[in-house]
């Protein structure tokens, strides 16, 4: 399936929405931290909540959890963090989350990402479930990982997945073509049994289209995690090519270092790089929509492949022009020259380039920013997920009702 002919899914009004509660009593959510269910996940816990009589949200907590239980789940607090590498840290870690799949008896149960996938699966050797959705927010370590035990691990890994998505009981999602096409060459088939979801979503209510900023030069954002995946050095090079070329851009980083991920970039390391150009590290940002306010660019120049990027969903709702590379994910959104600009990965020259058309073009930043807008309404937004999450689920629980 190429990203040509591949499209998210459309709001229908023939979709089956009738409630499949009477087949569900209680779906158990597993997601590595309480910011990433808040951030990306409540239109998941939404749809859980009408397909299921109870929702049990399993993740470790950074003290967001009361915000989760608003939402209406109850959460457990477990550390997903303990699973390191190390087989023995990751077998007792396996037998703690299956004392609490045993505890809960849930009928499905709901692995979101790498880690909860793995420690999931390997908990559900010892405790079974009448069904597992497995749940790709992005392959991680298992497209890029290197060296002898990152090998190991990513081919258990994926013997692992090809075992529980073999069950006719099973189902997986994954955020876009490519990820799918690259877990089928490694023996990972679900079969039917899956949906390409085009990301979290975004409410565009939320993240309406922001007026044309008025800074004095452009604003370049990154928005994300501050780890080398993320090409943010590549950044600072095209800043400095930017400079030679007499092209003023101030460029802007937001987010926090991620000190449990060993490709994170340090808050010295930052620092030092943007005190030598015109650039900021901001860190955190609360509300990601003031960077939209008065940015004019968004740029996510990643080495390696992103599932659906959220930052860059919610800068396209917000009419911004959209510069990033050619891996998965990022490009199944931006078209070259449509909604921004796709430069090939660790290329900062080219980076620079794209950067520079914009810079030097107001007109064309706002003709591309309604382009991403028009895109992400097009198959994007929260609505378009909770359809094509309903639909997984209504396809999977249709089988109990035979």
């Amino acid at each position: 399936m190429s990203r040509e002919d591949w499209q998210p899914a459309r709001e229908d009004s023939r979709l089956d929405t009738e409630p499949f509660s009477e087949l569900c009593r209680k779906v158990v959510l597993c997601v590595t931290e309480d910011w990433f269910v808040l951030s990306h996940f409540k239109p998941l816990i939404a749809v859980l909540k009408e397909v299921a009589h109870a929702v049990v949200v399993v993740t470790r907590s950074s003290g967001r959890l009361s915000e989760i239980e608003a939402l209406g789940a109850r959460v457990v607090d477990f550390d997903f963090r303990r699973s390191s590498s190390n087989p023995m840290h990751q077998a007792a870690s396996a037998w703690a989350l299956a004392r609490i799949l045993e505890a809960e008896d849930a009928d499905v149960v709901h692995l979101v990402a790498m880690k909860p996938v793995v420690l999931g699966g390997l908990a559900l050797k010892l405790v079974p479930a009448g069904h597992v959705v497995v749940h790709m927010t992005g392959l991680g370590l298992l497209a890029f990982g290197s060296g002898r035990l990152l090998r190991l691990y990513r081919a258990g890994a994926l013997r692992l997945m090809a075992s529980t998505l073999r069950k006719p009981s099973s189902y997986l999602l994954v955020e876009n073509p490519d990820d799918l096409a690259l877990l089928r060459a490694d023996g990972v088939d679900p079969g039917p049994r899956f949906a390409i979801l085009g990301g979290a979503g975004v409410d565009s209510d939320a993240f309406p289209a922001m007026p044309q900023p008025r800074n004095d030069f452009p604003v370049a954002a990154f928005v994300g995690r501050m780890i080398r995946p993320k090409g943010i050095d590549v950044l600072m090079q095209a800043c400095d090519r930017l400079r030679r070329r007499g092209i003023f851009m101030r460029v802007e980083l937001y987010g926090g270092t991620d000190a449990d991920n060993p490709e994170a970039v340090t808050a010295e390391e930052l620092k030092a790089w943007c005190a030598k150009r015109d650039a900021w590290w901001l860190g955190p940002v609360e509300d990601v929509r003031e960077v939209w306010r008065h940015a004019d660019i968004f740029v996510l120049p990643a080495r390696s492949r992103e599932g659906m990027p959220r930052a860059l969903l919610e800068a396209a709702a917000s009419a911004r022009p959209l510069v990033v590379t050619d891996v998965p994910g990022c490009r199944h959104f931006v078209r070259d020259g449509v909604e921004g600009f796709v430069v090939p990965p660790e290329d900062s020259d080219a980076l620079a380039t794209a950067l520079e058309r914009l810079a030097r073009d107001a007109d064309l930043r706002r003709r591309m920013g309604e382009a991403a807008r028009l895109r992400l309404l097009h198959g994007f937004t929260e609505a378009h997920v909770k359809q094509s999450l309903r639909s997984a689920y209504a396809s999977m629980l249709e089988r109990d009702r035979s």
